[in-house]
């Protein structure tokens, strides 16, 4: 997206990385989806809890030779005290105090009495798998649903998932942040959520490595995560950056927070719908538009060509504008300037940084559905490119190939 001040398609573009994708995108893949029925789309914060927490876990090493010897003496040669040692191996008694004191500080070997000594699970362990485990400590960031207490999925670390800590935005942040409506819970966050997590079989799906044991909470922090939420005649549509297209188990959580889509549903909706579009329209010096709903029950706005030449950017065209949760698909019924509005928004999507092909194939085919046009093929697209002498999209193509 580009820099400058916020647009009127519901999502902010001021300088710095968005927090979420626009509405009107997640509405362009509802509209791709059989039988939904969309009534109202919102931008939230989705409230959760932050977590530092931490945990024990073991460290594979290589043996230091003379440790490694002097532990195998007590496990497997049932040697107990450090006179044994040094007449079993023929070792100095500093030699032998030294690697006992080091094993009874990592952990293998405990002092039973004065001179004896015994060996840990840790230093059987070590013994039987010939490798010198050392118990550490790490500490990580978790982070729970705050309506449920439910640990979120790996899906949602991702590098691309942005998670904002409450009242911790930046300048920029917290102006691209009041396009989201915030969202409550007077559910407090119970500790036991952390421990529980760390006893779970399952918990690498929740980011929490098999091999930390021990997880416990240090301390918690209030945050919250960009969503759309997509209200539909049979329930929601949930759309964030942990998923390519919908969010299946943010939509969990919003069925088991049912107190957040009756708020939304009862939300005031403003203007009767066709006044409210006829002014847009007219704002925007749009009055010749046909103003009518589709069968699921979408208004379109069918404008005609030049309206794209001017007024409106022909990327916009068969996507939507989004107003206090309402939404107005803009529509060209001329054939010909949707299939070059497919071709444009299929080029730039081959520009994204990352993309692969299978990737770009789905989102252009998804783009020919919404227009209802043919989908155009790579080697199509690619000839565009050449066409048009731009280079960087040419060798984003060559890429894709």
């Amino acid at each position: 997206m580009s820099g400058g001040v916020p647009t009127t398609s519901g999502v902010p573009t001021t300088s710095g990385a968005p927090l979420l994708y626009p509405a009107f995108r997640a509405l362009e893949h509802a509209m791709t989806m059989p039988e939904v029925r969309p009534l109202r789309i919102f931008s939230v914060r989705w409230p959760l809890w932050q977590v530092e927490a931490q945990a024990r876990f073991r460290e594979s090493q290589p043996f230091d030779v003379v440790d490694h010897f002097l532990l195998r003496g007590v496990v497997e040669g049932r040697l107990a005290t450090e006179a044994d040692l040094m007449r079993f191996f023929g070792l100095s008694a500093s030699l032998v105090t030294r690697g006992v004191d080091h094993l009874v500080h990592i952990g293998h070997l405990t002092r039973t009495g004065p001179a004896e000594v015994a060996a840990s699970s840790l230093g059987v362990l070590s013994v039987q798998d010939g490798m010198r485990y050392v118990e550490k400590e790490s500490r990580h960031l978790l982070y729970f649903d705050a309506f449920t207490n439910e640990p979120l999925p790996r899906s949602h670390y991702h590098g691309s998932v942005r998670i904002l800590l409450d009242g911790e935005e930046t300048a920029g942040e917290h102006e691209r942040a009041r396009w989201f409506r915030r969202l409550t819970s007077m559910r407090p966050f119970s500790l036991d959520a952390v421990r529980a997590l760390g006893r779970r079989p399952d918990r690498a799906r929740f980011n929490v490595p098999h091999l930390l044991e021990d997880l416990s909470p240090i301390a918690t922090a209030g945050a919250w995560l960009p969503a759309h939420l997509l209200l539909t005649e049979d329930g929601v549509l949930a759309f964030t950056q942990a998923a390519p297209v919908r969010d299946t188990f943010l939509e969990q959580l919003c069925r088991r927070a049912p107190q957040v889509l009756d708020t939304l549903r009862h939300e005031r909706g403003g203007d009767e719908p066709r006044l409210r579009w006829l002014d847009w329209l007219r704002e925007r010096g749009l009055g010749r538009a046909n103003l009518h709903t589709l069968p699921s029950g979408v208004w379109r706005a069918t404008l005609p060509p030049q309206a794209f030449d001017g007024q409106l950017q022909l990327h916009r065209l068969g996507s939507f504008q989004v107003r206090e949760g309402h939404f107005l698909q803009l529509w060209c019924d001329d054939e010909r300037l949707r299939t070059r509005a497919v071709r444009q928004r299929a080029l730039a999507i081959c520009r994204r940084p990352g993309i692969s092909r299978t990737e770009a194939d789905d989102a252009v085919a998804a783009v020919a559905q919404l227009l209802d046009v043919p989908v155009p093929s790579f080697d199509e697209l690619l000839r565009l490119a050449v066409e048009s002498g731009d280079l960087l999209q040419r060798n984003a193509l060559e890429a894709l190939r």
